[in-house]
């Protein structure tokens, strides 16, 4: 009989294999990885490279935050829900410990932007989320709704924090570990299980899983060219009717984003900002430079 691995047994399975070697890893992570490692409460120790989710608060650090930030939301000002989503966000790092910085608030604006663009996919259905970073995408798509489900993709090291982030964000949450396409059945079939991890190693499991919508935001450019095809493939192969895919990299790093199997182009402008457009039966939307003023008729 098939058995999930849940909650806290999931984060201690990921803890013993974070340092196996993964065919899904980069050239770019190959070098990175083996310069820091994660404890089992979340404690990173040595040179991470995943992103900031600085502990570092007091009043004057927040103040400080706040302030630099400011200038920034005139990028989103048009987006209706832009102080909800700021609202949930920095109570999201208030119970994870951490400070709300720029790399928090780029997240809040991608959720204001779908949820400008595509209300409905941020409500209920299954949120696919690629590569995540501690956690953050994940965290505000499941404060938003009580009607959501996240699945996240990740090396193990980097999905080892993810959960462990999740966990802090949500105590009660239930969260499985999925390998194989019966886990994963299994998983969807389970109300209870709201967050449902995949090592990337095993994303051909998200084949099974109906993606209402999809997020990757700067990870996509560190990967290897046929990684990012293989979840392309899955985004258009997936049970759901239609998935929504935002997508926000560099144009190049280890990944040249012309290269991505996208499609059919659409290319439109934002305050002179170049936004790609995908259409192919189903919908994607890139905003290379990272800044999320789009134009209301963006989502076709």
């Amino acid at each position: 009989m098939t058995k999930l691995t849940l909650n806290e047994d999931a984060v201690h399975e990921l803890l013993a294999h974070a340092d196996d070697d993964e065919q899904s890893t980069s050239v770019y992570w190959n070098e990175h990885k083996n310069l820091f490692d994660v404890q089992s409460d979340g404690t990173i120790i040595g040179n991470s490279v995943l992103g900031n989710a600085s502990t570092k608060r007091s009043f004057l650090r927040d103040a400080a935050h706040y302030l630099l930030q400011y200038p920034l939301k005139k990028w989103a000002r048009q987006y209706r829900t832009l102080g909800q989503c700021e609202k949930l966000g920095r109570k999201i790092a208030k119970r994870t410990g951490r400070q709300f910085t720029y790399d928090f608030l780029r997240h809040v604006f991608t959720l204001a932007l779908i949820q400008q663009h595509r209300p409905e996919k941020t409500t209920v259905g299954n949120t696919l989320v690629i590569e995540d970073g501690f956690g953050t995408m994940a965290s505000l798509i499941l404060g938003h709704s009580p009607d959501t489900r996240v699945i996240i993709v990740n090396l193990t090291k980097s999905l080892t924090l993810d959960l462990i982030y999740l966990k802090r964000a949500y105590p009660s949450i239930g969260m499985a570990l999925v390998k194989s396409d019966e886990e994963m059945d299994l998983a969807l079939l389970d109300t209870a299980i709201r967050v449902i991890a995949v090592q990337a190693d095993h994303c051909d499991v998200l084949y099974r899983a109906p993606i209402h919508l999809a997020v990757n935001i700067v990870s996509m450019q560190e990967m290897d060219l046929p990684v990012v095809e293989k979840y392309f493939h899955i985004l258009r192969s997936n049970p759901a009717k239609t998935t929504s895919f935002y997508c926000c990299n560099r144009r190049v790093k280890i990944s040249n984003f012309d290269e991505y199997p996208m499609g059919f182009l659409k290319i439109v402008s934002a305050n002179g900002v170049n936004i790609t457009i995908v259409i192919n039966g189903h919908l994607f939307a890139n905003d290379p430079m990272g800044i999320k003023q789009l134009c209301t008729d963006l989502w076709i």
